[in-house]
């Protein structure tokens, strides 16, 4: 038995590597999801649709990249995994306008909700707040033993064009 195998009776447990093994799920899913689904949202949704999406900030005149933000999609659910922005002048603008483009594309790609998690104390809440993001919970002790928030928005009456 390997060191990541563990017998428990009628069932072996076994750790995989999922980058090195795409497929290891592909014929247990094709049986079973179906039925995953249906129990758990009353019918076959086929929504199933994980996707990531960068976002790209690039300087006009240099046309180096200043900044950047990963948009993940899944079953309606829009989540900003990162945003990152070389020191500028000028970040909180830009990244206001990122955040922005980042919630109507999540609109355009039908998600109902987008959510992030940003420090407590991270000037960047205050500007998710302004747009309309709400806590919906406190991380004590989360990465880097640092507070952190749970933020949402309900992209059906959210953000608009007048913020």
């Amino acid at each position: 038995m390997n060191k990541d195998q563990e017998d428990n009776g009628d069932v072996t447990i076994q750790e995989f590597d999922l980058q090195k093994y795409p497929k290891i799920l592909k014929e247990f899913l094709t049986t079973e999801w179906d039925m995953v689904d249906t129990e758990h949202f009353g019918e076959v949704t086929r929504l199933y649709s994980k996707k990531r999406f960068i976002f790209v900030v690039r300087n006009r005149a240099t046309k180096k990249i200043v900044g950047y933000a990963v948009l993940e999609t899944n079953m309606g659910v829009a989540t900003i995994e990162s945003v990152v922005f070389k020191k500028l002048e000028n970040i909180e603008d830009l990244g206001r306008d990122l955040i922005k483009h980042i919630i109507n594309e999540a609109r355009q790609k039908e998600c109902h909700v987008i959510k992030l998690e940003t420090g407590t104390h991270w000037q960047s809440r205050e500007m998710y707040e302004e747009l309309g993001f709400k806590i919906r919970a406190i991380l004590p002790d989360y990465y880097g033993d640092q507070e952190h928030v749970l933020l949402d928005m309900r992209l059906r009456g959210g953000y608009s064009e007048d913020l």
